[in-house]
């Protein structure tokens, strides 16, 4: 499987997503350069320094020094991992806009998005709302791995935070969940299922940075049809191509989308990665632009899944 003639692809990796889009790099087929951007500060100005490290072979060695605004991104094939960066993507095709990782990135905004979207998130609150269900649960409008993650217990502590932080926090109400997933969607499918380990220590947030305990991958078989279905919802309301959303599941089995990644974490899961890397092969085929596949509510929980006979655009063989 090559890349389509005239357009090379190029996967932008911002600085949090180097790990995961390093091993999914290694398993592509097609011809692409994986672009990685570098901080730097200098020794004697303190000024910030951004550029990137473009490399063309797994091996570590393998880069050069590249400055984004020296660089040529027309007829290309970009897909932005968590990366913002300006460039101009005329003439190219371009998978995750910047505007759009804007905006799952904000994760206050996205939540108002996927809410409007009648989506199904928690319970937006403020003290002045009637009937909460306490705790309720504070975060700040931009944050990572599991951090910052506030639990006010009555209104009084939910008073004294909101009226100090409310423009850059937002508040949920709590979700006694049963169940928490990472649904990894690209194009309007699902690539691959995770369920997130219950770390039974009485904590709300499971999360592996927290807790240190690797995501269960998901046969298609077993896919829970309403959770997948709601993350293909998510990924689609806020525009995206493709990103890690996190379900959870109450006691009634109603789900609840928390968020979406455009970096999300791939380290403890081989079966992610490879998924990724057929998927963006998959992309790269064409030089015309990839649509996402028309959402539809199935019956059957597994058509929900990327088959391999997706990636390879032919229909199954049922004889």
């Amino acid at each position: 499987m090559m890349i389509a003639e005239n357009k090379k692809l190029i996967i932008l990796v911002g600085k949090d997503g180097r790990p995961s889009m390093r091993g999914v790099y290694s398993k592509l087929t097609s011809n692409a350069e994986l672009w990685v951007r570098r901080r730097l500060v200098g020794r004697r100005t303190g000024r910030i320094r951004e550029w990137f490290r473009k490399y063309t072979g797994w091996n570590s060695n393998a880069f050069t020094k590249v400055k984004i605004n020296e660089s040529d991104f027309t007829n290309k094939i970009i897909i932005r991992w968590g990366n913002r960066i300006e460039i101009d993507t005329t003439n190219s095709i371009v998978y995750n806009t910047a505007s759009a990782i804007a905006k799952a990135t904000d994760k206050k905004e996205s939540r108002r998005i996927l809410a409007e979207a009648n989506i199904s998130v928690p319970r937006a609150v403020t003290p002045q709302c009637n009937n909460i269900n306490y705790p309720v649960i504070a975060r700040p409008r931009i944050h990572a791995k599991g951090r910052n993650f506030i639990v006010l217990r009555d209104v009084n502590q939910f008073y004294n935070h909101w009226i100090v932080n409310q423009e850059d926090w937002y508040y949920s109400e709590f979700v006694d969940k049963v169940a928490e997933y990472r649904v990894h969607v690209g194009s309007g499918r699902v690539l691959n299922l995770l369920e997130k380990p219950n770390p039974g220590n009485g904590q709300i947030a499971w999360n592996r940075a927290i807790n240190g305990e690797a995501f269960n991958n998901i046969r298609w078989r077993d896919y829970n049809g309403p959770v997948a279905y709601e993350a293909i919802k998510a990924v689609n309301a806020l525009k995206l191509t493709f990103a890690g959303v996190d379900v959870i599941v109450d006691r009634e089995g109603k789900p609840y989308v928390l968020e979406l990644n455009t970096s999300p974490t791939l380290n403890s899961s081989e079966y992610s990665m490879s998924r990724y890397a057929k998927y963006f092969d998959w992309l790269a085929k064409t030089n015309e632009k990839r649509e996402n596949w028309p959402l539809k509510e199935f019956k059957n929980p597994s058509n929900y899944a990327w088959h391999e006979y997706h990636f390879e655009d032919r229909e199954p063989n049922n004889n």
